[in-house]
């Protein structure tokens, strides 16, 4: 009886460690999104994890015009205030590699580009500022928000009052 037990037990927590290897499996193959929103609470996150849904959304960073002369770092980070300020996406997934992680805010979008070559541990993060004249990038990711369940009503109706 008692080796039964431990049998049992033992396929449980084998059981439970690979669906949470899986699980890891399947975040690291994402778009990690966080919706910039709350002060002093956590902000809501989801992941995207369907392969079209990536590609829609990576296309849609990738494509937009560039900022010419415009050299971004950190200190060109808006002053921070109350409310909602955009989204900060990280790109998990084998999608567009050359995508590292993109924060977008209205028609701002600044994106961390890896260059070189990656297999050779020769690659590196450079900046670069990008426009999105018609918000395309943000609506995207505010509609996938809520089609997840991230966004509520509620949430959405103070999202559109601060833009």
């Amino acid at each position: 009886m008692k080796q039964s037990f431990i049998k049992h037990a033992l396929l449980v927590v084998g059981t439970f460690c690979a669906l949470t290897s899986a699980q890891a499996g399947e975040i690291v193959k994402a778009l990690k999104v966080e919706l910039l929103v709350f002060s002093g609470r956590p902000n809501p996150t989801f992941v995207v994890t369907d392969p079209a849904q990536i590609k829609e959304i990576l296309a849609l960073a990738k494509n937009l015009p560039k900022k010419k002369g415009v050299n971004v770092s950190d200190n060109d980070q808006p002053e921070p205030k109350l409310g909602y300020q955009g989204f900060i996406v990280t790109n998990n997934s084998d999608v567009s590699s050359d995508i590292k992680s993109f924060a977008v805010h209205g028609s701002n979008v600044h994106l961390a580009l890896v260059t070189g070559a990656r297999e050779a541990g020769k690659s590196s993060i450079v900046q670069a500022a990008a426009v999105d004249a018609d918000s395309a990038l943000e609506n995207k990711l505010l509609a996938q928000g809520q089609k997840i369940g991230a966004v509520d009503d509620k949430l959405l109706e103070f999202i559109e009052n601060s833009r």
